[in-house]
């Protein structure tokens, strides 16, 4: 029993800091932000201005980014604004241990929120 209690609550405690979810407010305005080739969204806290810096770096064939480390805001301004390019974000938020994304009140994973707004 008390393994079974120990365990149960490791994965309660130990899950939040291993699934990370970003954030858009308003889909209306991500929607117009990926016509406008400059998506933007809120990343959480545990990601770092140096994290962003660091993943950003491998990334420049198809976007460059900017960060706004008081309010976590990053802004991914794309090269070329198409459905290959924009799959790439898909590594970067991967690179930083995102595992969802919250659009106004719903929760999508990585594929599903590919799928839904960046094809």
């Amino acid at each position: 029993m008390k393994s079974f209690l120990f365990s149960f609550l490791f994965i309660v405690v130990s899950f939040p800091s291993i699934c990370q979810e970003a954030t858009v407010d308003s889909k209306a305005l991500f929607e117009q932000s990926i016509s406008d080739g400059a998506i933007n969204m809120t990343l959480p806290s545990s990601v770092t201005g140096e994290d962003v810096e660091t993943y950003s770096k491998y990334y420049t064939p198809y976007f460059a980014t900017n960060y706004d480390v008081a309010s976590h805001k990053v802004t991914f301004t794309m090269v070329n604004n198409d459905a290959k390019s924009r799959r790439v974000i898909m590594r970067f938020l991967g690179a930083n241990k995102i595992q969802t994304v919250l659009v106004e009140d719903q929760v999508f994973l990585m594929t599903d929120f590919y799928n839904a707004f960046l094809k």
